[in-house]
């Protein structure tokens, strides 16, 4: 199934509209089939931009079905959160994604020109406010642009295969010929006088294709790729067949044929891998690598891509809303400047702040690895910290404004491992040392009690290096919860919250039971992995050489004595 990739720091907007709809629930409310609303606003939030649309109408392809539409009932979000919504995705793109909610779009579908020449002249909201009027032409056109992308995004298969689409999508773009403002993309023009026969006749020719071996399969995917001129797996296919038989030629020409379709269409046509997988094949076949499995003959998407790609790709996706990290030699790069800018001593330049990052209040938890390993042996996890010897816990030392109290037992302390808690906890600390943990002066690793009465003031973490993972060990029910940014979170026991503590940030527990969390710095997931190691470098100089200098002073002043 096609899933999107992630998104990178290129659009900090897009992330803050990712922020605000997994804070709604997006990522686990049902779409069609196992898929949740959350990957389609992002598979149709990555076709627009593919198809070159403005950055608002991307934005709006993010929210297009949050306030729920005639054909998608479900409401993530309620019309009365339309201001906080434009507030953070911007008020034109807000209002486009509230008019793809309300305008029913039967019309439309049905061939009716008349609905993008304006609907009624009446307030489409109910409400009397300005905002709400009929759309403009403008406007119109961009809801006919965003029910393309929505239409492509989720026809196919249950299983991933081919649905059809590309009529009815070449179709709705004759709305957009004389449009002022907006373009459709390039390939509906090549699709020319494409049937409905005939994009069946395609589908059934590539399936054909694929169940049939060698040169009866290489006949029907021809058929495919030339009936319908703007599908890429054909061309996938042919070019895998033609490697395998030793024209290289042929190979090449279907291959670099792959690789435009692809771009123009802008999605994956055949599901069953997404749009990165199949550049992926399609490079992997430029490169002319060849590796034949020793079944014979491969019929399935998934199993050419492990043979000329190898098993790295069909591992665990990114979740969406992930943050990409840069390339080793864009990471060395950014570490150089980081390091650079210490000599300034002083404010942001102190070490504190390292350069470029993208940043955002919440992450998905989904993103890291040692969520999953917390989460799978909570119950190991919280019998030990509950059996923790209560003289392994001390007052919270760090000069926050807080009323109550808030004790802390540290495993690591800005560099400094705490064997006696480390060696009580075995199974906590397995998964904080085999993980993507901060142990250097960068962060800190601790069982978190917050007392009773107790409220935690707004405050900012010293670094944006990091990102703090808090896994609920016990929860009291009542108004016990953090706030990071604008967002406010209660604790599950047995489930982890994932933020940067950059951004401003308060906790409180007003009921009468302890709160105990443990908290886990995490490497920001937007370092690469030559900046971590070049940072724990950096970190272990420093730590190593502050002891040191720190024994040299002491002894100088015993010797004054």
């Amino acid at each position: 199934m096609d899933r999107p990739p992630v998104i990178v720091s290129d659009d900090a907007t897009a992330a803050a509209i990712v922020d605000l709809l997994g804070g709604a629930g997006a990522a686990q409310l049902r779409h069609v089939g196992d898929r949740r609303l959350l990957d389609h606003l992002l598979g149709t939030y990555f076709l627009l931009r593919r198809w070159g649309q403005p950055p608002w109408l991307c934005h709006a392809g993010l929210l297009h079905s949050v306030y729920s539409t005639d054909a998608y009932r479900q409401r993530l979000l309620s019309p009365t959160r339309r201001a906080a919504v434009a507030a953070v995705a911007g008020a034109h793109a807000e209002r486009i994604a509230f008019l793809f909610c309300v305008t029913p779009r039967r019309p439309l579908f049905a061939g009716t020109h008349l609905w993008a020449r304006g609907l009624p002249s009446r307030p489409i909201g109910g409400s009397g406010d300005p905002a709400d009027e009929a759309p403009s032409r403008e406007e119109l056109d961009a809801l006919v642009l965003l029910h393309m992308a929505n239409l492509a995004e989720q026809a196919h298969a249950a299983d991933g295969r081919p649905g059809r689409w590309l009529v009815r999508v070449r179709d709705l773009a004759e709305f957009l010929t004389d449009s002022d403002t907006l373009t459709p993309p390039p390939f509906v023009a090549r699709l020319g006088a494409l049937s409905d026969a005939e994009e069946t006749v395609t589908r059934r020719a590539y399936l054909d294709g694929l169940r049939s071996g060698d040169q009866p399969g290489a006949n029907g995917m021809a058929l495919a790729a030339a009936v319908c001129p703007v599908i890429p797996e054909p061309c996938v296919w042919l070019a895998h067949r033609a490697r395998g038989h030793g024209d290289s030629a042929a190979a090449a020409s279907w291959a670099a044929q792959a690789r435009r379709r692809l771009v123009e269409l802008g999605i994956a046509w055949d599901r069953r891998l997404s749009f990165e997988e199949w550049l992926a094949l399609i490079d992997a076949l430029e490169r002319g690598e060849v590796r034949p499995p020793a079944g014979g003959e491969i019929s399935h998407p998934r199993d050419l891509l492990e043979a000329l790609v190898g098993s790295a790709s069909t591992g665990p996706r990114p979740a969406p809303g992930a943050i990409a990290a840069p390339d080793a030699a864009a990471g060395r790069q950014r570490f150089h400047k980081y390091v650079e800018a210490l000599d300034d001593g002083s404010g942001p330049s102190s070490g504190a702040v390292y350069p470029d990052l993208p940043s955002r209040p919440w992450h998905d938890p989904r993103e890291f690895s040692l969520v999953d390993y917390l989460e799978t042996n909570f119950a190991a996890i919280r019998d030990e910290i509950l059996t923790l010897d209560g003289a392994r816990f001390h007052r919270e030392s760090e000069r926050i404004a807080r009323t109550g109290d808030w004790d802390v037992a540290f495993f690591y302390e800005r560099g400094r491992r705490h064997d006696d808690v480390c060696t009580a906890c075995p199974v906590t600390t397995e998964g904080i040392e085999a993980h993507r943990t901060v142990r250097t002066m960068a962060g800190l690793i601790y069982v978190s009690r917050m007392r009773p009465a107790t409220h935690i003031a707004a405050h900012r973490g010293p670094t944006n290096l990091r990102l703090r993972c808090h896994l609920g060990i016990e929860v009291p029910p009542g108004d016990c919860a953090i706030r990071v940014g604008e967002r406010t979170e209660r604790w599950q026991e047995g489930k982890c919250l994932v933020f940067d503590d950059h951004f401003e940030h308060e906790a409180w527990n007003h009921t009468d039971r302890d709160r105990i969390v443990l908290i886990v710095d995490l490497w920001h997931p937007g370092l690469s992995a030559t900046e971590v190691t070049l940072l724990e470098g950096l970190h272990r100089y420093t730590y190593v050489n502050a002891n040191r200098l720190s024994r040299y002073w002491a002894a100088n002043a015993r010797s004054r004595g």
